[in-house]
């Protein structure tokens, strides 16, 4: 027996052909919401993060957060594909004149797809999408269920002139420990200031439970004309932080605690994934997370102190690209 259930698929069916390998209880909604039986199909997705590996491509999975938007008057799902190669928001709502869930999708992709979800006959959703934006694809057909086994599954078709072709798919799971890390692109990221300098691309690579280290990393550009220096950072997600600098002038790597880090005028400081430098949250813990981030304490020499918000990546190296700049 399969649970009468909705999903919208196409963010990640569109993107997964091209990628290649590489991050609760339901929510109610308000009292005043739009009419329950409206939503009814969309109830066992609403207020969990799920996660999803792509049917037929190893490597690509998708982590997706559905939750109640306008005050319950609709659903609003965010998602991102490896980490935040790739990602879209979704708003569904129903449509008074039609009595139908309608949702407009958009994307990092400089695409976004119109479309209608309705209940099928083999007891799950029947989703007619069209896209806007791909030259290749104009519609979209997708069914989605959920089996007993909490397993949702989405499958899709393209439509040709010939009929349809299989598009993909996703087999979907409940994962309250991943986080929905969207590619920012440059300049787009919450701002985070102290003096003269901007703290940028900011992420914590998520171990994904409680207990183990998980290193951090930020670019802080310095446009002044003299330089900082970073003294210390600290998060009540960890039990504390420290500047290490992986060593290889040795006959092996050798990790060394630094005090503290320049911050030259005009270049500024980077502490990307794949260089020496990481900040390392020690027993980190994801639970200190809300929406996805946690706030870092920074201090500096001549710019003082600042807080500011790290997202979530499961997997930093994508995380890091995903801001749109190298």
């Amino acid at each position: 027996m399969k649970r009468s259930i909705a999903v919208f698929l196409v963010a990640s069916a569109l993107i997964a052909p091209a990628l290649s390998p590489a991050p609760v209880s339901a929510q109610q909604p308000p009292a005043a919401a739009a009419p329950a039986a409206a939503f009814d199909v969309l109830r066992p997705l609403i207020g969990r993060t799920w996660r999803g590996q792509a049917v037929g491509q190893a490597g690509v999975e998708d982590v997706a957060r559905w939750d109640w938007a306008l005050g319950g008057h609709a659903v609003r799902v965010v998602h991102a594909v490896n980490g935040g190669v790739y990602g879209g928001e979704t708003l569904i709502f129903l449509d008074k004149d039609t009595g139908e869930l309608v949702f407009h999708y958009f994307t990092t992709g400089g695409f976004h797809t119109t479309g209608t979800m309705k209940p099928s006959p083999s007891g799950g959703i029947d989703i007619e999408e069209t896209v806007h934006g791909v030259d290749t694809i104009e519609t979209l057909r997708s069914t989605a269920t959920i089996g007993d086994d909490g397993v949702y599954r989405t499958r899709s078709v393209k439509v040709t002139d010939g009929g349809t072709e299989t598009f993909g798919g996703f087999d979907y799971r409940p994962d309250p420990g991943s986080f929905v890390v969207l590619p920012w692109l440059a300049g787009a990221e919450p701002e985070a200031r102290v003096g003269v300098l901007r703290l940028e691309r900011r992420i914590v690579a998520n171990p994904g439970e409680a207990g183990q280290d998980a290193a951090a990393y930020l670019k802080v550009t310095n446009p002044g004309a003299s330089e900082d220096r970073l003294l210390s950072v600290s998060c009540s997600c960890a039990d504390k932080v420290e500047l290490h600098r992986i060593d290889r002038g040795g006959p092996r790597p050798d990790m060394v605690i630094d005090a503290e880090w320049a911050a030259p005028p005009g270049e500024g400081l980077e502490v990307r994934p794949g260089s020496p430098l990481h900040l390392m949250l020690m027993n980190f813990d994801p639970a200190k997370a809300v929406g996805g981030r946690v706030t870092l304490d920074l201090l500096f020499r001549d710019a003082g102190q600042v807080s500011a918000d790290f997202a979530l990546a499961s997997d930093s190296r994508a995380g890091w690209t995903a801001f749109g700049q190298e």
